[in-house]
C-alpha cells in the first residue's frame, strides 16, 4: 500500500472533514540533501564529523522510505488483522507506542486533550 494510501486511510479513520492534506515529496530531494551535507563535510574540516553524520542519517532515511519493509509473499504473511482494522483500534483505544505506525498515543491522553480542547 503506497504511503499516499495510508495517509488517506488515516484520515477516513479518524473521520477527517474534508480531502486529506498529503504532500508527496520526490525520493530525489534525499539525493539532493545528502549530497549537499557530504560536499559540506568534505569541503570544511572542521565540520565533517557532524555532517558526514547527518548525511549518513539521510542516507537511512531514504533507504527506509524506499524499501519495502513488508513481505510481499503470501506465504509469509501473517495475522488476520487489516491495516484499516488496526487505524480504527488506534483511534478508538489508542496505545502507548507502536512503531509499526504513525499513529500513536494513549485513551488517557486523547480524553485529557479532548477535555482541554473540546471534541471537534
Amino acid at each position: 500500500m503506497a504511503m499516499r494510501a495510508q495517509g488517506a486511510l488515516i484520515h477516513d479513520v479518524l473521520q477527517k472533514e474534508g480531502e486529506p492534506k498529503l504532500l508527496g515529496v520526490p525520493i530525489g530531494l534525499f539525493d539532493v540533501i545528502i549530497g549537499g551535507l557530504q560536499w559540506t563535510a568534505d569541503t570544511f574540516s572542521k565540520l565533517g564529523d557532524k555532517l558526514d553524520d547527518a548525511a549518513e542519517l539521510g542516507r537511512i532515511g531514504k533507504y527506509y522510505a524506499v524499501e519495502d519493509m513488508l513481505t510481499t509473499d503470501p506465504a509469509e504473511k501473517y495475522g488476520r488483522t487489516t491495516l484499516r482494522e488496526h487505524y480504527e483500534y488506534i483511534a478508538e483505544n489508542g496505545q502507548e507506542y507502536d512503531p509499526y505506525t504513525t499513529v500513536f498515543g494513549s485513551a488517557e491522553g486523547k480524553k485529557a486533550f479532548q477535555d482541554k480542547v473540546g471534541d471537534k
